[in-house]
């Protein structure tokens, strides 16, 4: 079988990118799909630069196209640049203009490759909806969560480009998949074709090899040690994060933070924590291998995640399925509320009322600074509700079942 894919260059595969050698750093539901598929199909991936808008970061900085063979893959990758590759923001106009640019690099590619499935993510939303409409070849569109921009598209009155998206996403493609990245919402209704919600991510955790782990942090052993991993943008809530750390320490709580992620916010974040004399009591380590994130698990005593789009993403579930002690953030809307509740349990988690709720998560720090036995009831109770998780390799398999299931049905 042959497939194409068109996919978001994403900042966990920017380093492989850059520096030539398979070294993902995130998005494992893709990386590890891609990775399984080439074992036993003719893979081609175009991964699609764009210009990041004010919630994105990225350093890859090329202006030019390229192909890259990595040594554990049979199949090609191929880089395209955006038309814009020497801009740092983009207007409406010129946005349209680099995903019509992508729309023909792919297309040119089909008619090339005339690939047996093609494979296409939300972020070429442009792309999956005009080839699905245009072209024979089965086309599954791959969502990462349901994103509001999505949702907004259900109600009655819509702006012109609101309705080119709902026409987009109303393409007939054979297939589309969702993860709950973000959302926890159901895709259930808003395509026309066949839709299928895997709710949960795959969960591994591998052996902590503490001596190959390149930042080691000496922490004075009083200390509550908490760990934020994410992407350093203001929608996941890393500067809420850090004021709050830095305020719960001006109160008297003996703690030190450890902070996993790149972003565009990171130069404010270490600003802020300058600023305050704080620079001792926090560790930000930027990028880092995937299974270096369970030694920062292994030392810590409380993961926090203050995600605005919702408590589904990978680290969140990554923390659980370790054991760890989580604070998680109540969603803004009732349905993802719920669902949220209704998955991870009123009990097992400590909310705090939304993403913003800086005294609440101060609240539940003071809490387990002052009886620390807090920590063991709650890892207990997290480590049984972790059994629930899939493993990676049943999650990619389920994937490739459906995946090798459309083009069989041709």
């Amino acid at each position: 079988m042959k497939i194409l894919f068109a996919l978001r260059l994403y900042s966990g595969l920017e380093d492989s990118v850059i520096n030539e050698k398979w070294q993902p750093n995130g998005i494992p539901t893709i990386y590890k799909l891609l990775e399984d598929l080439d074992k036993k199909h003719d893979i081609k991936v175009l991964l699609m630069h764009k210009i990041p808008n004010e919630m994105q970061y990225s350093k890859y900085k090329e202006n030019h196209n390229k192909t890259i063979l990595f040594k554990e893959f049979k199949g090609s990758f191929e880089v395209i640049s955006s038309i814009y590759s020497n801009e740092h923001r983009l207007n409406k106009y010129k946005r349209i203009r680099e995903e019509f640019f992508h729309f023909k690099v792919i297309l040119k590619y089909i008619i090339k490759e005339k690939p047996d499935l093609i494979y296409i993510d939300n972020a070429n939303i442009w792309s999956a909806g005009l080839i699905a409409r245009i072209q024979s070849s089965p086309v599954v569109f791959r969502l990462l969560g349901i994103y509001p921009y999505i949702t907004k598209l259900s109600q009655n009155k819509l702006n012109i480009s609101q309705r080119i998206l709902k026409w987009l996403i109303k393409a007939p493609f054979s297939l589309v998949i969702n993860t709950n990245d973000g959302s926890g919402k159901s895709i259930q209704g808003l395509f026309r074709e066949a839709a299928e919600d895997i709710k949960f991510h795959g969960v591994d955790i591998p052996k902590v090899n503490k001596n190959a782990v390149a930042h080691k942090i000496n922490i004075n052993k009083n200390k509550l040690v908490c760990l934020f991993v994410s992407k350093l943008e203001t929608y996941k809530g890393c500067l809420i994060f850090v004021e709050a750390m830095i305020k719960a320490m001006q109160q008297g709580i003996e703690l030190h933070s450890i902070i996993i992620g790149e972003g565009s916010q990171k130069k404010n974040i270490e600003t802020l924590i300058q600023k305050e004399g704080m620079g001792r009591n926090f560790s930000i380590l930027g990028n880092i291998p995937h299974n270096d994130i369970f030694y920062y698990h292994s030392i810590s005593n409380i993961y926090v995640s203050l995600n605005q789009l919702g408590n589904m993403s990978n680290t969140n579930l990554e923390a659980i399925k370790f054991g760890q002690v989580v604070i998680f953030p109540r969603a803004l809307d009732n349905e993802t509320d719920n669902e949220d509740i209704k998955l991870f349990g009123e009990k097992n988690i400590l909310w705090i009322k939304n993403p913003y709720d800086k005294l609440g998560l101060i609240s539940h720090l003071e809490k387990i600074n002052n009886n620390r036995s807090i920590l063991s009831s709650y890892k207990s109770q997290i480590l049984a509700m972790s059994k629930l998780l899939p493993s990676w390799q049943e999650r990619i398999n389920k994937e490739v079942s459906l995946l090798e299931g459309i083009v069989h049905k041709k």
